[in-house]
């Protein structure tokens, strides 16, 4: 088959779905193209939380890497998001079997059905936004509030009206389902769910000597000891996070003897506060490939709020997971990890502390590297989805 997979954003170095499935369907030997333009991700907002890694793609760039034909195409904004120039004519020349749009209503979407009525072929959306991680006041709010108001024009009359021209809308999350369903005007006869997945080739535990040396010497260079029971969070440090949370939790334990260090790696606003916190170590955003050494090297993850596509990273790398309770995607944890009370520190104390035993460690380990091999490798994933689009 021929697919194209149309994107407003992609970036080598970041783990996120677009920048790992359309590689992995090429691995099954279809052709694949990836359409995007030259912005970094989260052009929206601030493309600090990526620091280096945050690059700008040269327009007109055709490059081909791993199987995967990659074109960088113009732009120009269109109210808070933006077109791709040439977009349709180019969808003309390559003549796709299917096309992947990672939108539900965006007016890029519009171009590729504006492509679709022209030259015919199988059209999908793809979305990772959960209900949850939608503003409350869109959430909760009355249907006479502005915020509202502005989201039913912008998100569910278009979304609902792309869904006319969409074979399928793949959700990564149950609670996503719901948000399509909601906001985004979406039928429940138009959507399926599909994980998200993780690279089982990068991310494993350390189970050779070789790979125990390195997480002896990862661990020392950390200045953390093998008594340690070192507790990793990854991604962008913003406030809904909770990233303070475990910060403090993690100092309240040492204060009273336990022997816990926390390791945060990425960039952002709350960076700088956690440097103030005395167990913490802060180190730089890096490649999404860097992080394997560390996860391998950390004893527990713990994502305080706000469920992240390196979790599975971390379960495939041996690592316990902890969440909040409030995280509709129970089965991160369940059986692999463990949840405490959202936003309770004593919670999240308790819980820690169930994990100062390594033979409780060891068993949520091996059944969580068994679990991201069998059910959520991006092989597996792949499969899912050429299942939907042939089907």
């Amino acid at each position: 088959m021929r697919i194209v997979y149309v994107v407003e954003t992609y970036t080598e170095d970041l783990g996120y779905i677009d920048n790992v499935l359309p590689f992995a369907l090429a691995k099954k030997g279809h052709e694949i193209h990836l359409l995007t333009c030259g912005l970094p991700p989260y052009y929206q907002f601030s493309a600090g939380h990526f620091g280096h890694l945050a690059v700008v793609r040269r327009e007109k760039e055709i490059e081909r890497r791993d199987g995967v034909i990659i074109h960088t195409l113009k732009f120009r904004p269109f109210g808070s998001r933006l077109l791709m120039r040439g977009l349709v004519r180019q969808l003309c020349n390559i003549r796709p079997d299917a096309v992947i749009v990672r939108s539900l209503a965006s007016p890029m979407l519009l171009q590729v059905i504006a492509a679709k009525l022209r030259i015919g072929f199988r059209l999908f959306t793809s979305s990772g936004q959960s209900y949850s991680a939608m503003p409350e006041n869109i959430r909760n709010g009355k249907w006479y509030e502005r915020q509202v108001i502005i989201s039913f024009f912008s998100r569910y009359l278009i979304g609902a009206f792309c869904s006319l021209f969409v074979n399928k809308c793949i959700a990564s999350l149950e609670d996503g389902a719901r948000a399509c369903r909601e906001f985004y005007g979406i039928t429940s006869t138009k959507l399926c769910v599909i994980s998200l997945g993780v690279d089982t080739k990068i991310f494993f535990p350390a189970t050779s000597d070789s790979l125990q040396a390195e997480r002896e010497r990862l661990r020392n260079k950390l200045g953390i000891t093998n008594s340690h029971v070192l507790c990793i969070w990854t991604g962008r440090m913003t406030a809904e996070k909770g990233l303070a949370l475990l910060a403090q939790a993690i100092d309240e334990l040492v204060a009273a003897g336990y022997p816990f260090m926390a390791l945060f790696i990425g960039s952002g606003p709350e960076r700088e506060l956690l440097r103030n916190y005395g167990n913490s170590l802060v180190l730089d955003f890096m490649k999404w490939k860097d992080l394997a050494p560390y996860y391998r090297a950390s004893d527990v993850a713990v994502w305080p709020r706000s469920i992240s596509t390196s979790s599975l990273d971390a379960s495939a790398s041996g690592l316990p997971v902890i969440m909040s309770s409030s995280e509709p995607a129970k089965e991160r944890w369940e059986g692999i990890g463990a949840s405490y009370k959202d936003g309770d520190i004593l919670s999240l104390k308790s819980v820690l502390l169930e994990y100062l035993d390594a033979a409780k460690r060891a068993s949520d380990s091996a059944a969580a590297v068994s679990r991201m091999r069998s059910l959520y490798s991006w092989n597996v994933i792949a499969e899912s989805y050429l299942n939907i689009i042939q089907g």
